[in-house]
């Protein structure tokens, strides 16, 4: 982190809002599915965004001024590992609902959450009471699993539909997860952070590139069939 500059820290924001703006998306196109517009279709992305950007902010203030606040960065994984066990849930129940056209169970977050918050508070009592870092582990782990179903499933939804360009997206956002994950091992230099920095922006804007080619085709096949029902009633 010693060559962090200030231009890295303030170009780190920009991977972050295409994230929470690729998630909302996906929510929303789950909402669009199943006919559910309930508070999680904002709040997941929101729960992810506020991670993201709190984790921005802790490398801002690191470039200004050093000052190295441990919680803001810590808290990245705390976040994220909630919104993507979440997310995961919601793709998995809201296409598992479409598929057999049934209506998705308005309690469908009952049980993801209660499975988050058992996952954050034995981590929180890693955090607090063990002087090692078997908490991110615990965190990264669930946030690896959490999306890899969620990718998968969001894959196979649009292969089955034969959105291909989707597929590609989706496709290129897992490889991509995965190499970063693998570039953040490295030894960290100037020129290595801008490109996991551009990587990572390339990364989260083909999950938003992905969902709105999903959004747009379901509008668009929605528009046409409400058209032919109309003809029908004429």
């Amino acid at each position: 982190m010693e060559n962090y500059t200030l231009s890295l820290a303030l170009f780190d924001y920009l991977p972050v809002i295409a994230a929470g703006f690729g998630l909302y998306l996906i929510c929303k196109y789950c909402g669009s599915l199943v006919a559910y517009s309930g508070v999680w279709i904002v709040l997941i992305p929101a729960i992810a965004l506020t991670g993201g950007v709190l984790k921005a902010s802790w490398k801002l203030l690191y470039a200004l001024n050093g000052s190295n606040i441990g919680w803001m960065s810590d808290q990245l994984f705390f976040f994220l590992a909630t919104a993507y066990v979440m997310m995961a849930a919601l793709i998995l129940r809201s296409l598992r609902a479409y598929g057999t056209g049934v209506t998705l169970n308005r309690n469908w977050w009952l049980a993801p959450l209660a499975l988050a918050g058992i996952i954050v508070a034995a981590a929180f009592y890693l955090y607090f009471g063990v002087a090692s870092r078997s908490w991110s582990i615990l965190l990264l782990a669930t946030l690896s699993i959490a999306n890899l179903l969620f990718l998968v499933g969001l894959i196979r939804h649009a292969a089955l539909r034969a959105r291909w360009l989707a597929v590609a997206a989706f496709s290129g956002n897992l490889v991509l997860s995965y190499l970063l994950v693998w570039l953040a091992r490295q030894p960290q230099t100037p020129e290595l952070q801008w490109i996991e920095e551009f990587l990572n922006l390339g990364n989260n804007s083909l999950l938003a590139v992905g969902a709105w080619l999903l959004l747009a085709a379901n509008n668009v096949q929605t528009s046409v069939a409400a058209a032919a029902v109309q003809r029908d009633d004429v």
